[in-house]
């Protein structure tokens, strides 16, 4: 930037300073006994930019307005790259008002921003820098030049270091932060951890009661079974008993008739065959008395037939009656196998392990009866007055132990639905543990990427340290022979800034406490000079304007007139040079000179 024109009102010793139309390249000379106002010019101008002094805090701001006034104002106006022009007005009372706004020249009426902040941010993005920077190179106050401090963050912003640290240190900030994240994950981690361990699940749990309860379904099925088999079993053992009665009675009588049946085709078909082969046999005449007595009409001629064909009726009946007596033996055999059906059926239940059930069937006075009962059943040994109650016990005591199944089946049930329960709520927290852990992986990801971002950012700072500091050494090389009268040519500033200037005479490299202060003071300019070339070339704002204030104190006028004159012809970009000093060496001509005397309180060029 270069100033174009500084007016100001009631500012320190200044009534009014007024100086327009300045030029935009040489040197601008001010001169002037102490106390005169030549370094309230710089403050004038420092303050206009940034709102406050090298000289005073913020605390005692008001020490700049001219003593017996109530207020003091100032306008400054500057060209950004030579194309844009600026004002900036402040104005600043005794009761701590402080009013700012930055405006284009051509367009005052509408600012461009208004107040210290917008007017602060603003103005750093218009220059590329602000206060620190500015006093650590462009604006040389009235003080002992010294070193500049290679930690300040004027000098860091210069090497291009500013950006790079803020986001270094944003990546600190955000480590640490996703550390704390991590630490807030464990202890989340770890009350899952405790509340799984409270819950102590054992993953077998669940399929043993699952088990056991397909076993108590089956058994109660089974037992379910083998009770509707039983009372179906006798049931159809009740029905079937007279009829096995009436079978066996049927064929009692067909037996008894068979038989007779038997004798009746025996007798006649021997006494047809005596009578008929054999007549004159002594049998014979008895056989025919016989038949005479039992039927007075009996004609051995006439009815001996009837013999034969009575054999053959009664052979008839025989078979007739063996097929009726097989019959009958037939349905009492299968009447008897459904007999049978209750005793396996009874015996199946009495032998039946089901929890407990065989225990309770033989734990009354009817135990031995009850194990007797299916071979009483085969063996037929046993009235149905006497099967019926010893029946309705068993059936009654399946009935209960399905009962008692029953309540074992909910009990299990609810043990089942409270294990699920607890292994729901345990999948529940090892969901989210494993949630928790996938959070606690990505943080610690994301460490590493900017722990090894930091490690980039420490070598990238490293290399533009050290290129800075190179091309700093570089520029005050091509300064410092011109300043010394080529008495010292080289310098040599390490990582920290360290100042080491080569000697042609000694050939060697010298601390600078090894020099007379005023060679000290020349190498410091010339280091501050760099400085502001390495800043300029940084922000690349084009021509830019610089304020030494009494550069030249212990300098000898043979130093001071090399200054001058190479000042000019150190940077194009350095086109305006404010210098300020007591009295300047005769003969030397400046692009305008201001002349400041303590008893005049105005300033007008």
């Amino acid at each position: 930037m270069i100033l174009t024109d500084i007016i100001a009102e009631n500012f320190l010793k200044y009534a009014r300073l007024e100086l327009r139309d300045l030029p935009a390249q040489g040197v601008i000379a001010i001169a002037g006994a102490n106390e005169s106002g030549k370094s309230s010019i710089g403050e004038v101008i420092c303050f206009a930019l940034f709102g406050r002094t090298f000289s005073l805090g913020q605390d005692d701001l008001q020490k700049l307005i001219r003593w017996g006034e109530p207020s003091c104002s100032i306008t400054i106006r500057f060209l950004v790259n030579d194309q844009t022009h600026y004002q900036i007005n402040r104005m600043l009372d005794r009761d701590g008002n402080h009013g700012v706004r930055l405006s284009l020249v051509e367009t005052q009426e509408s600012p461009l921003a208004r107040g210290h902040a917008e007017v602060d941010e603003a103005v750093y993005d218009l220059l590329g820098y602000g206060y620190d920077e500015f006093i650590e190179s462009y604006y040389l106050a009235q003080r002992e030049i010294i070193a500049p401090q290679p930690h300040s963050q004027a000098v860091k912003s210069m090497a291009g270091l500013s950006t790079l640290e803020y986001v270094a240190y944003e990546h600190e900030q955000e480590i640490e932060q996703e550390r704390d994240e991590i630490a807030r994950l464990q202890t989340r981690i770890e009350q899952q951890d405790e509340a799984l361990r409270e819950l102590d699940l054992d993953p077998a749990a669940f399929g043993e009661l699952e088990s056991e309860q397909h076993a108590l379904q089956a058994n109660q099925v089974l037992l379910e079974e083998k009770g509707q088999t039983l009372e179906t079993a006798f049931s159809g053992y009740r029905t079937m008993l007279p009829k096995r009665f009436s079978a066996r009675r049927a064929r009692g009588r067909a037996r008894f008739f068979r038989f007779i049946c038997l004798i009746g085709a025996l007798l006649s078909a021997v006494s047809w065959g005596m009578l008929a082969r054999l007549p004159d046999h002594p049998y014979s005449g008895g056989i025919e008395s016989a038949l005479k007595a039992a039927i007075p009409q009996w004609d051995s001629v006439q009815h001996l037939p009837w013999l034969l064909y009575a054999a053959g009726l009664f052979a008839l009946l025989f078979i007739l009656l063996w097929i009726r007596v097989a019959t009958r033996q037939m349905k009492v055999n299968r009447l008897s196998e459904e007999a049978e059906g209750l005793s396996v059926a009874l015996e199946s239940a009495l032998l039946s392990p089901l929890n407990g059930l065989a225990d309770k069937l033989s734990a009354g006075d009817e135990a031995s009866a009850d194990e007797t009962l299916p071979a009483r059943i085969q063996a037929e040994t046993i009235s149905i007055s006497e099967l019926e109650p010893a029946v309705e016990r068993i059936v009654d005591a399946m009935r209960e132990q399905r009962e008692i199944l029953q309540q074992q089946g909910i009990r299990l049930g609810m043990a089942m639905q409270k294990e699920q329960g607890r292994l729901t709520k345990g999948e529940q927290i090892e969901s989210v543990r494993q949630d928790l852990l996938q959070q606690r992986a990505g943080h610690e990801r994301r460490i590493e990427l900017r722990e090894y971002a930091l490690e980039l950012l420490t070598g990238a700072t490293r290399t533009l340290s050290q290129r800075f500091n190179r091309d700093l050494g570089e520029s005050v090389s091509r300064t410092l022979p011109i300043f010394t009268d080529n008495n010292y040519q080289h310098l040599q500033i390490e990582d920290d800034l360290t100042v080491r200037v080569f000697s042609s005479q000694k050939r060697d490299f010298m601390d600078l406490e090894e020099i007379s202060s005023g060679t000290q003071r020349q190498i410091m300019l010339a280091l501050r000079l760099a400085l502001a070339q390495a800043l300029n070339q940084r922000t690349e704002g084009g021509r830019q304007f610089i304020f030494l204030d009494e550069p030249f104190a212990f300098f000898d006028h043979e130093r001071t007139r090399n200054t001058l004159r190479a000042l000019p012809e150190l940077d194009e970009r350095l086109s305006q040079i404010w210098i300020v000093a007591q009295d300047f060496p005769t003969g030397e001509a400046f692009d305008l000179s201001l002349a400041c005397d303590r008893a005049r309180a105005d300033l007008v060029a």
